[in-house]
């Protein structure tokens, strides 16, 4: 009797193992419209500074809502909308740079990874658009970071410009937030530069683009902490 009971015990824990109905993570979503880099012109104009653009993105695996994240790149005022589907519009400023994101919702309200982030410009009645604010990627803005053997770090963004005339980049550094001093002139090719840095100094810095225009746009200030 022992032998029998055993065995149907461990059956049942088998088979209560066996089974997973917990909700899968939704997949990264991917983007389609408006482009990156790219300077939307299929707005619906809504008034003469405004205009309704649509984004537009891939369905994304085990997910039931979608959230869209619109920055504007100048105000950095960020409007979001959930919808159940795979498309939404927003009306938003002629002429003006934004960056947009969408983040995939399973079921059970758990979020998908963070996917890429694209900007635009929605296109307006300027001849010429600024570049879009440059892209600070390493060191991430709030990080420590350790220097090298050289006491040096390397400091690097991306940059764009929708009329493609992006011209170069000026480089802000320093230890001082509110007077960062111009490190120096940096081609357009340019996107990394080295720096000295000192062990348990927080550093501040800042990329300024401009176009053969001279229009310019400016990253932002990032800080971070040498070890």
């Amino acid at each position: 009797m022992k032998k029998v009971v055993f065995t149907v015990i461990a059956a049942l824990v088998l088979a209560a193992c066996g089974s997973d109905d917990s909700p899968k993570v939704p997949q990264a979503v991917s983007l389609i419209y408006p482009e990156n880099n790219s300077e939307c012109t299929t707005g619906i104009s809504r008034s003469e500074t405004t205009s309704e653009v649509e984004f537009r993105w891939e369905e994304a695996r085990y997910a039931v809502r979608y959230e869209l994240t619109v920055s504007n790149l100048q105000t950095n005022v960020t409007e979001n909308i959930i919808t159940s589907g795979i498309n939404a519009s927003l009306v938003l400023e002629k002429g003006t740079a934004y960056s947009w994101y969408v983040v995939a919702r399973n079921q059970s309200g758990q979020d998908g990874p963070a996917g890429t982030t694209w900007q635009f410009f929605n296109a307006g009645s300027a001849l010429s658009y600024p570049p879009f604010p440059a892209q600070l990627k390493n060191p991430l803005s709030g990080e420590s970071v350790t220097a090298d053997e050289n006491d040096e770090i390397i400091l690097r963004w991306d940059g764009a410009d929708a009329d493609g005339d992006l011209a170069g980049y000026e480089l802000y550094f320093g230890t001082d937030a509110a007077a960062l001093p111009l490190f120096g002139a940096l081609g357009a090719a340019q996107n990394s530069q080295v720096v000295s840095v000192a062990s348990g100094t927080v550093y501040y810095w800042e990329i300024l683009s401009r176009d053969a225009e001279g229009n310019t746009s400016r990253s932002g200030v990032y800080s971070f902490r040498v070890l």
